[in-house]
C-alpha cells in the first residue's frame, strides 16, 4: 500500500501529492510522522544525485517555503 493510500485511508494528510517527480538516484532518510498519537515511519529524500526528471529534466530542491521553489527548472 502506498503512503498517498494510507494516508487518505486514515484521513490524515502531511504533505502535497504534488508535483509528482522520477529520480535516477536520491539519498532516502527515514522521517517519524505522529498520527493519532501513533508514530509512524516513511522515506524522504534527504538529497538528489544524478537526472531528475518531470517533463524534461529539472534541478529539484530538497527544501522550500512553497511547491513551485522545489522545482529549479533553470
Amino acid at each position: 500500500m502506498s503512503l498517498k493510500v494510507e494516508l487518505r485511508l486514515e484521513n490524515e494528510q502531511f504533505t502535497e501529492f504534488a508535483p509528482i517527480i522520477y529520480t535516477t538516484g536520491a539519498y532516502l532518510v527515514p522521517m517519524c510522522v505522529v498520527m493519532n498519537g501513533d508514530p509512524r515511519y516513511v522515506w524522504v529524500v534527504d538529497e538528489f544525485k544524478d537526472e531528475t526528471f518531470a517533463d524534461e529534466l529539472i534541478l529539484p530542491n530538497v527544501y522550500a517555503q512553497n511547491i513551485t521553489d522545489l522545482l529549479n527548472e533553470e
